[in-house]
């Protein structure tokens, strides 16, 4: 009775239904790193082969390969846990009502990212500078006005799908999943939602970026679920798309590394 008592508090506290070790997540982790190398490494080799003037373009075989990335991290993942997939990663179904929520959350995460660069306007930018890389993130740098129809495509599911799928499952999921089993609620947004942020790059977008990671393990915390964030996070970047081309018809660039 005590140990099904602990069960149902943990499960009330929002805490993973089903514990992933720490082996099995490096695992993960570890096979998604070599089994994206092995794929960059053959699309990139392949690329040459088939036309050495395209494949010697990086802005050309790179959107292949940033797909193959999340694409490896959502087949290494569910290869490695077998059974386990769907509890390691938190899909798990939810109402109706946890999903609704979810749009709320992100826009109020706009809102307070949008507030922070008014308040840190000298450390930060302004917040168009944020807008600007939607923008060119919306537009894959500007690749989905240049393109042709295939690997506008590929482009298109990456952004939409791909990305908004193995984001939530890595950050989310499995990682959300096993720190949750040694941290609080607080210290799992924090990290996860600092995580985030960093692979976004530029400084303008960290704050955003980190309010969104906050948001999305808020509503992991409370449903105990990854479906709700990975369906914002597809409709966000479906949106982010649409506003580039309505904006920039995809001609958005992003600025060299490290700059606003």
């Amino acid at each position: 009775m005590r140990h099904l008592r602990a069960i149902v508090i943990a499960s009330e506290e929002g805490r993973p239904r089903s514990s992933l070790a720490g082996r099995k997540l490096l695992a993960i982790l570890g096979g998604w790193l070599l089994a994206s190398g092995a794929l960059g490494g053959i699309t990139f080799l392949a690329a040459r082969a088939i036309s050495p003037e395209w494949g010697r373009e990086p802005r050309n075989v790179s959107p292949i390969i940033i797909a193959e990335v999340y694409a490896a991290f959502v087949g290494v993942a569910a290869l490695l846990s077998g059974r386990t997939f769907f509890a390691n990663v938190a899909l798990r179904s939810v109402s109706l009502r946890s999903v609704l929520v979810a749009f709320p959350a992100w826009a109020l995460a706009y809102a307070t990212a949008a507030l922070a660069h008014v308040v840190f306007n000298p450390l930060i930018g302004p917040w168009s500078g944020t807008v600007n890389l939607l923008r060119a993130t919306g537009s894959d740098d500007g690749r989905l006005a240049q393109t042709g129809p295939v690997l506008a495509m590929i482009i298109l599911v990456r952004a939409c799908a791909l990305a908004p799928l193995g984001e939530e499952l890595l950050f989310r999921g499995a990682l959300f999943n096993w720190l949750r089993q040694h941290l609080s609620a607080r210290w799992t947004i924090g990290i996860t939602a600092a995580l985030f942020a960093m692979i976004h790059g530029f400084l303008p977008l960290l704050p955003l970026a980190f309010m969104l990671g906050v948001a999305a393990g808020t509503i992991r915390e409370r449903s105990g679920s990854t479906i709700p964030t990975i369906v914002v996070h597809v409709v966000h970047n479906i949106l982010m798309v649409a506003f580039s081309y309505a904006t920039t018809g995809w001609s958005a660039r992003l600025p060299p590394w490290g700059h606003p």
